[in-house]
């Protein structure tokens, strides 16, 4: 007979205080699990994302408190939560609230170890071998297509998988199903299996220098993409990740390094909507950024540009809002802006928001990233690739409305209400997971002029590095009209139905 470990004994023990029964009652009921151990992770226990946020909701109704979503990932037990409780009761300092900011400038410290040899001098615009990350991913999927139309380089895919037969039906799945599998160019798609949130990505001090020698140039798009997630949930794949990778572009031969970051870096409150960021600029201010995943982002930026100081040749590339195929009209349906105009269509009825969308369709992403890559001078700089023409958002559902959407502009509050009851129902709205974290009020939202939460609030960005760039060629961003929205609103009725 196995005995339990003393630290299993410990995550196993029953609740122990009232308060810890109904928290043990509550996490039984959403995750179907018969008996809860006081110790035992939410997540262990089979919770994600969706079930963290329906989770929060229902202790803000039983208990009348308001707990941030990353409480529960930074004390995601039974007993952590109760405690947690119990110090919003006393409005003391809440695990993930205001009291526990992490200082981001802090995190951006680059292992002294990363040092790149000395540079070559040839050109790296014709590479044999290309590591790419992020493959499996939306953008990731198009940016391996057009590797493949681009180059004749063999595309090393770091995919985290059990074997290598599962990282390349991972693969196969994922270009299929944004149409872009081809049979013909599979030889030259090499999975490698790894984990970004791993050192060397797990693979073997042997197996790492072989792949040091083996690549000419590294694509980094690979990231945990979830914008619940808190800086902690993101640390290891995002930023760890990041340094992992330049790590590996310094070892043996020197690799130039294509960091493929975001716009959201700019998405600290402490910037004016007025102001215009340029490619070039620092990245200023990391307080004031409200998700984890922009911290996260920001973060592994910081490592990107330390590593150029260092002498690593590197290019940085911020997308903005990546939007679907402007030709087939095929989307991430994950995208938070996706699901947004799902929910609004669904409900009939959208915010009334004083802001604009950049909106930039992947094809346009894909091809302007790997256009630029392949151009020596764009070595050591960054580019936005963003929609130089954002739509209001006033005049994207105007658009939609044209091509038949039934989709009223009301103020925010009554929509906010109106989602509210619809959640209520059983069929919901695609939106219910995410209504936590949708302000029930905003005040002054909706009136020109008036300053925006900093969800909604991004500076312009300057994107005349990318102009230049691109410049004689067919590459060029798509206007949001009535004929882009055409497409994608033809692609998505001919996947969904309502009744």
């Amino acid at each position: 007979v196995e005995l339990a470990a003393p630290e299993e004994e410990q995550a196993e023990a029953g609740p122990c205080t009232p308060l810890e029964e109904e928290l043990s009652s509550l996490w039984s009921e959403l995750l179907g699990a018969k008996t809860i151990g006081r110790h035992r992770s939410f997540f262990d226990l089979g919770g994600d994302s969706m079930l963290a946020i329906q989770l929060i909701s229902r202790l803000r109704d039983a208990f009348q408190i308001e707990l941030p979503l990353r409480a529960l990932f930074e004390a995601p037990t039974v007993a952590g939560m109760a405690q947690a409780i119990e110090a919003a009761r006393r409005e003391d300092s809440v695990p993930g609230g205001e009291g526990s900011r992490i200082d981001l400038r802090s995190e951006a410290v680059l292992d002294p170890t990363i040092l790149p040899e000395l540079v070559p001098t040839e050109d790296f615009g014709q590479p044999t071998s290309i590591l790419l990350t992020g493959a499996t991913g939306f953008l990731g999927a198009f940016l391996l297509h057009e590797l493949l139309q681009q180059t004749q380089a063999t595309i090393y895919c770091l995919v985290r998988a059990a074997d290598v037969e599962e990282a390349e039906h991972k693969l196969r799945r994922n270009l299929a199903t944004y149409a872009l599998w081809s049979e013909s160019q599979s030889s030259r798609v090499v999975p490698v299996v790894g984990d970004l949130a791993r050192p060397r990505f797990g693979l073997s001090e042997r197996q790492f220098d072989e792949l040091a020698q083996t690549i000419d140039a590294i694509y980094h798009g690979g990231a945990l993409v979830h914008f619940t997630y808190p800086y902690s949930a993101l640390k290891a794949p995002n930023v760890r990740g990041t340094a992992e990778v330049l790590r590996l572009a310094s070892r043996s031969k020197v690799k130039p390094m294509h960091h493929i970051s975001t716009a959201a870096v700019f998405s600290s409150d402490l910037y004016s909507v007025d102001q215009t960021i340029g490619e070039q600029d620092e990245l200023s201010h990391a307080e004031g950024l409200y998700d984890g995943y922009s911290q996260s982002k920001w973060v592994a930026e910081r490592l990107v540009g330390e590593a150029r100081t260092r002498g690593l040749p590197v290019c940085i590339y911020r997308p903005g809002v990546i939007a679907g195929h402007s030709q087939t009209g095929i989307s991430n349906s994950d995208d938070v802006l996706h699901k947004l105009i799902e929910g609004c269509i669904q409900l009939g009825s959208a915010p009334t928001l004083d802001m604009s969308v950049d909106m930039s369709p992947v094809d346009y992403v894909s091809k302007a990233i790997v256009h630029i890559s392949r151009q020596s001078e764009a070595l050591g700089k960054a580019f936005h690739v963003v929609n130089p023409e954002p739509v209001h958002l006033s005049t994207l559902f105007a658009r939609l409305r044209a091509l038949g959407c039934a989709v009223d502009q009301i103020p925010y509050d009554a929509w906010r209400d109106e989602l509210a009851r619809a959640a209520e129902h059983a069929s919901g709205n695609v939106l219910r997971p995410l209504l936590p974290l949708i302000p029930e009020r905003m005040a002054g939202v909706g009136t020109p002029g008036q300053k925006l939460p900093a969800l909604a609030r991004m500076p312009r960005l300057d994107c005349r590095n990318t102009t230049t760039a691109l410049a004689g060629t067919s590459i060029k961003c798509p206007e949001i009209d009535e004929a882009l929205l055409r497409t994608y609103f033809a692609q998505y009725m001919g996947q969904k139905t309502y009744a």
